[in-house]
């Protein structure tokens, strides 16, 4: 399996929706297959609880609104500059339910985060 290039899938994933970007043309089956590897190798080697660290934001369920996860990140910040905690239900009624949970785990792989363990 080939090596996951986080950058490059998160910038294609974040131009998802603009002009001409649509997944399917944008981002491999290979490339989510391998995201998904990857980002489970990360939650894998974590503990499920964390402690954070104040500031940050809380979210709710996005339910794969790929569009609401964009004005979230647009309105607050994108990570690494704003720290986020999400509560679950990311996907499951959206219309692009594989680009928010792929990019969901882009941030997870890129920016992980380790508690005190």
């Amino acid at each position: 399996m080939a090596q996951l290039d986080v950058d490059s899938l998160m910038s294609r994933l974040l131009n998802v929706g603009m002009a001409g970007g649509r997944l399917t043309t944008s981002v491999s089956e290979q490339e989510l297959q391998q995201c998904c590897f990857v980002a489970r190798q990360v939650f894998i080697s974590q503990s499920s609880l964390i402690e954070c660290e104040p500031p940050l934001v809380v979210c709710g369920d996005i339910h794969g609104q790929y569009s609401d996860l964009l004005r979230i990140f647009d309105k607050n910040g994108f990570p690494p500059e704003t720290n986020y905690l999400f509560l679950g239900d990311y996907v499951d009624r959206g219309r692009q339910n594989i680009e928010t949970i792929c990019l969901m785990f882009c941030y997870r792989i890129k920016y992980v985060v380790f508690g005190n363990a």
